[in-house]
């Protein structure tokens, strides 16, 4: 989570085990999802409050950010409203 959270979204997997835990990580929550698009959305310039309220999203700074959140929302999935990594680990254990 740490990681994630400083921008380190590559990791080395050294056992098969490990590759669901890296996967469910890397999917896209849906706040990221949600702020990207709206970054997205509109270019011309400025901030946007977050539809979560949470933070103000600065549109032309962000783009780069929302740009690699769409790609790995693509590449892993976006999660549900109120859904976390541990709710993917979960459902990929179940199986």
């Amino acid at each position: 989570m740490l990681d994630k959270a400083n921008g380190l979204l590559g990791k080395t997997v050294i056992h098969p085990s490990h590759v669901p835990a890296v996967h469910a990580l890397h999917v896209a929550t849906h706040e990221e999802y949600t702020d990207a698009m709206a970054i997205l959305a509109d270019d011309t310039g400025g901030v946007r409050p977050s539809h979560y309220a949470n933070k103000m999203n600065e549109l032309r700074p962000h783009r780069t950010w929302a740009e690699g959140v769409l790609r790995r929302s693509r590449a892993f999935g976006v999660l549900r409203e109120g859904h976390t990594f541990v709710d993917v680990l979960a459902a990929t254990s179940a199986l």
